[in-house]
């Protein structure tokens, strides 16, 4: 009976191992269910479109159901939730994400690693957000620091998300002004607020909407806004090339749905009165793009290389 019991042991051993190793796809496959996993950020608004509103509304989960509807092929959508973008690409990498939004530092990061593996190479297929002149990705300091410029964070330790448009904000500040000597504690936003707090950093450089928050709460006042570099930045999606050419109809889905919810939300946002300071001042401080295309045919080549 024992060797029986450590055969079956053995056995089942064997086949734990064996789907541990199997891909998402492979597994959709034999089930007959096309699996969609999304990577998205919660608390980054420009890339709401393609996040937490899109998965609140239900926007590509309605999309999908009709593509059932018509053709019977099944979907289950699984949404995965990061604080920063470089998760999101780790995940691409190991072929567990499909989708992703995120900042575009963090999207010529997530283009450069993934070109090596034909399953992971990624697309941008479309802008969530953009900001012409690149403002509102911060760097800022505790309320009683006596810092005005980056050059007083010389010497200094700044907490930021290594790879995140933060960082990449940052980096190209301390560059253009030739300051040195500053060390950054590759850290979490929610991390980084909390060692600013307590004094373990000098400054903190994330992107929209981190700083911001933490000056509106009054635990953070502004050294440096992104706008001074007078550089676009955006946000966006991209896309596994391997998984949009195995399913082009989840890719054609998910950009109508990004379309529904940017749709959706500047239908909330402007009924706000045109004579409000704040809507008039969000007109001034934000812009914001979406392509939608129908559900593209083939991945186009046009693209982070």
């Amino acid at each position: 009976m024992k060797r029986h019991a450590t055969v079956l042991v053995s056995v089942a051993v064997a086949i734990i191992a064996a789907l541990s190793g199997c891909s998402l796809e492979s597994l959709s496959a034999s089930s007959g269910v096309v699996n969609v996993v999304i990577g998205y950020q919660s608390k980054t608004i420009n890339t709401v479109t393609a996040g937490t509103l899109l998965r609140a509304q239900g926007y590509l989960e309605h999309r999908l159901a009709d593509i059932t509807t018509r053709t019977g092929t099944k979907y289950a959508v699984r949404w995965q939730d990061y604080d920063t973008g470089a998760p999101i690409t780790a995940q691409m990498l190991a072929e567990k994400i499909d989708i992703g939004s995120m900042g575009d530092y963090p999207m010529l990061i997530n283009g450069s690693k993934t070109q090596a593996n034909p399953l992971a190479k990624t697309e941008i297929v479309s802008i969530t957000g953009y900001n012409p002149k690149g403002a509102l990705n911060m760097v800022v300091v505790a309320p009683g620091s006596s810092a005005t410029t980056l050059n007083d964070l010389a010497g200094s330790k700044v907490s930021a998300s290594v790879g995140s448009a933060g960082h990449g904000t940052l980096m190209r500040a301390l560059d253009r002004a030739a300051i040195s000597g500053v060390e950054v504690l590759n850290q979490q936003p929610q991390v980084g607020a909390s060692a600013l707090e307590s004094g373990q950093v000098q400054g903190l450089s994330q992107f929209v909407a981190w700083p911001a928050l933490l000056v509106f709460d009054g635990k953070a006042k502004l050294l440096y806004d992104g706008a001074e570099l007078n550089l676009p930045t955006l946000h966006g999606v991209v896309v596994r090339r391997s998984y949009a050419s195995a399913h082009p109809e989840v890719l054609g889905a998910f950009l109508q749905a990004q379309l529904d919810a940017t749709t959706s939300s500047t239908r909330s946002h402007w009924r706000r009165p045109a004579s409000s300071p704040r809507a008039a001042g969000c007109r001034r401080k934000w812009s914001t793009s979406t392509t939608v295309p129908a559900a593209p045919r083939s991945i186009p080549r046009s693209s982070h290389r």
